[in-house]
């Protein structure tokens, strides 16, 4: 079976991570797509976050210790939801609850302590102590939503206006009017049901 695409359109890889579902939460449409530990493994490689070895390794040290490995993806599902949660607030000017940013710190504490800063032919950058421990990939979207809410870019997330998709996303439009995760998609949608609405009318 081919291995899921995940899309990065967001501008954060908090964001990106709040992503891995589609259609709208609560809603009939809504589809799972960190099914696994390996689709979480999957996610993090398309991302940039794990190399292709480390994404082996853990592979393999995740069918050694499936109930560990489960606990993880359900612990990176609980971050995933609590950064929607935040996220979707701070679009309409809410302030998010303690509960779910309580999960981001928790995290936090869990995953600095496995980060370390490594030299890349390219410079440097957050990286991990190795062996990478199967937890590890949870860190990254973690650290990415302190630092997104840390910033002076919060205010520009914007909730997808299709009312069929809770994607987030930065809106770096200089008039700050994008309105949909994804012009494709959720935009198109939108100019399909302006039209045939035109002409039923």
């Amino acid at each position: 079976m081919a291995e899921k695409i995940f899309e990065y359109i967001a501008g954060a890889i908090c964001l990106d991570f709040a992503n891995t579902i589609s259609g709208a939460r609560g809603q009939t449409n809504v589809s799972e797509h960190l099914n696994s530990y390996r689709d979480l493994l999957n996610w993090g490689q398309q991302a940039g976050l794990l190399s292709a070895e480390q994404a082996v390794y853990l592979e393999k040290k995740s069918k050694e210790h499936k109930i560990v490995s489960n606990r993880v993806l359900d612990r990176a599902r609980n971050l995933r939801e609590s950064i929607y949660r935040i996220f979707s607030a701070v679009a309409v000017q809410k302030k998010p609850a303690a509960p779910d940013l309580a999960v981001i710190n928790n995290e936090l504490a869990r995953g600095l302590c496995q980060s370390r800063i490594i030299s890349t032919p390219s410079g440097f950058m957050w990286g991990w102590e190795e062996p990478v421990r199967l937890d590890s990939i949870i860190a990254p979207p973690a650290r990415s939503a302190a630092d997104l809410l840390a910033s002076a870019v919060p205010f520009r997330v914007r909730e997808c206006a299709n009312p069929s998709c809770t994607w987030l996303f930065i809106d770096e439009t200089k008039n700050h009017s994008r309105r949909w995760c994804n012009m494709r998609t959720c935009g198109n949608a939108d100019k399909i049901r302006r039209f045939r609405s035109r002409h039923r009318q």
